[in-house]
């Protein structure tokens, strides 16, 4: 083999070299691209799912306090009502004896 024949096989191995990088270097990029699509991707779905997972959580919470708020106000109503009865029933036996002292 000549010189001139070796100089062409590596001036032909050099010109392969530097496509196959160019062409690694193309491929590296795209799949940047996608990898930066994928990412966004998923970031909107998580903060998609935290807002709905939110929402629930604020539903369930509201619900829950408007529940315990009614179960209070039962409570309170009927405790109220209690001491209303105790309260009338005292006044009566209270004016009754007051009568009975008037009258005597």
């Amino acid at each position: 083999m000549s010189g001139l024949e070796t100089i062409k096989i590596i001036v032909d191995a050099e010109k392969e070299a530097a496509r196959m990088l160019e062409e690694a270097q193309r491929k590296a990029t795209e799949m940047r691209k996608r990898i930066d699509v994928i990412i966004e991707n998923q970031r909107s779905e998580a903060l998609e799912s935290a807002r709905e997972k939110a929402a629930e959580i604020t539903q369930r919470a509201e619900h829950e306090g408007k529940s315990e708020a009614e179960k209070f106000e039962r409570e309170s109503s009927g405790k109220l009502r209690e001491i209303v009865a105790n309260a009338s029933s005292k006044k009566e036996s209270a004016v009754n004896r007051l009568v009975e002292l008037v009258l005597s």
